[in-house]
């Protein structure tokens, strides 16, 4: 059928229910408007918030491998009226996806240059299951428990993290390490740069002999964040008031007067042992999910790469640890890894391990060739 032909077709009721049917996997061949044949390595990821519907795709267009984002409208025209065609936040699209190409162009263009090719999902195939089942899925319904797997991985990532740490420890010591790494995971998404710069500008070892002898140390180590963090264009926009600089700056005051007391060097905190759990590190703005996070992403790969802590006793926390729950891209991984009535991330290792594999197999068109895929 012609693009002109597809123009005037009904468009279904919504755009749920094509992100629904792109996300599941397009019955084939597809073919895109200006002709060339696709074929998707990879649908991307659901994308978080405003912006492209979907993240980090990889597709084959008539050989030309593409790699960005995907968005998805009923006709081709809600680019325009969306206002995507001069948003930056859609610079990175690869794929326009519409019910119908009410255009009637082959390729829609964005401000910065890009021609973004065009693609008419095909007819809905009737019938079940849907046109694409992983591997790993298909084991997990078949009894395969991915638990193993996923711990091996969780574990080789907590490995790859103190690798990537340990020229700040060498350079800086565990301590600035330990509190840049904080610093990242308290800035969050939207100002995990700025933070990490802001811990870079205002030494670990500066800050404590700045609060040296206060009376309010969590006030102190507050005030002494926030006097150097405007130059470094923090985003306020869009975040919940407890994710927003002031609060979590707020709470990192707290966390770091509870980890370097009243006389404490800069070094590894002497308050943290390889015993911790998140209550060790849950202060005022910092609740049990944070505090995990601190944990696995800062406290863990420090304390290896540093030796503070004996790798046995690191690997053997991550282990113990509970999950902080289930990140918005791992859920199409989770449901797949699914058995029964049972979860596959249930602690932060296996979590870890959803990650890990994620990264470096479903989002790299390696599906079938990991290790909770069968032989």
């Amino acid at each position: 059928m012609t693009a002109a032909a597809r123009a005037g077709a009904p468009a279904p009721a919504s755009e749920a229910a094509l992100a629904g049917r792109w996300a599941a996997g397009l019955a084939g061949p597809l073919r895109l408007e200006d002709g060339r044949v696709l074929r998707v390595v990879f649908p991307g990821v659901p994308g978080p918030g405003p912006g492209p519907d979907f993240r980090g795709a990889i597709l084959d267009a008539g050989g030309d491998l593409l790699r960005g984002d995907v968005e998805i409208h009923l006709r081709a025209s809600g680019w325009r009226v969306h206002g995507h065609e001069k948003d930056p936040a859609y610079a990175g699209v690869v794929l326009h996806a519409v019910a119908a190409n009410d255009l009637t162009a082959p390729l829609t263009h964005h401000q910065s240059g890009r021609l973004i090719p065009v693609l008419v999902f095909p007819a809905q195939p009737p019938g079940f299951p849907p046109p694409f089942t992983p591997p790993c899925a298909l084991a997990c319904r078949s009894g395969y428990l991915p638990g193993a797997a996923l711990d091996r991985l969780g574990l080789r990532r907590l490995r790859i993290k103190a690798a990537r740490t340990a020229p700040a420890v060498a350079a800086f010591g565990p301590g600035q390490a330990l509190y840049g790494l904080l610093l990242e995971t308290f800035g969050g998404t939207a100002n995990r740069d700025a933070f990490a710069a802001l811990a870079r500008a205002v030494p670990l070892a500066h800050l404590l002999e700045a609060v040296a002898g206060a009376q309010s140390r969590p006030l102190a180590f507050t005030v002494c964040l926030e006097g150097g963090a405007p130059e470094f264009g923090l985003i306020r926009a869009g975040l919940r008031p407890m994710a927003s600089p002031a609060r979590r700056l707020e709470a990192a005051g707290a966390l770091l007067a509870k980890l370097w007391p009243e006389g404490a060097a800069p070094g590894f905190p002497l308050t943290l042992g390889v015993e911790a759990t998140p209550r060790s590190l849950q202060v005022p703005g910092v609740g049990r999910a944070l505090a995990l996070e601190c944990l696995v992403n800062a406290v863990l790969p420090v304390a290896l790469a540093s030796g503070s802590w004996p790798e046995a006793g690191c690997e053997a926390l991550l282990v113990r640890l509970a999950s902080p729950g289930t990140y918005g891209r791992l859920r199409r991984l989770e449901g797949w890894l699914a058995a029964g009535s049972s979860r596959p991330f249930t602690s932060a290792a296996r979590l870890q391990g959803g990650l890990l594999l994620h990264a470096d197999y479903c989002s790299r068109g390696m599906c079938g060739r990991c290790p909770v895929s069968p032989a």
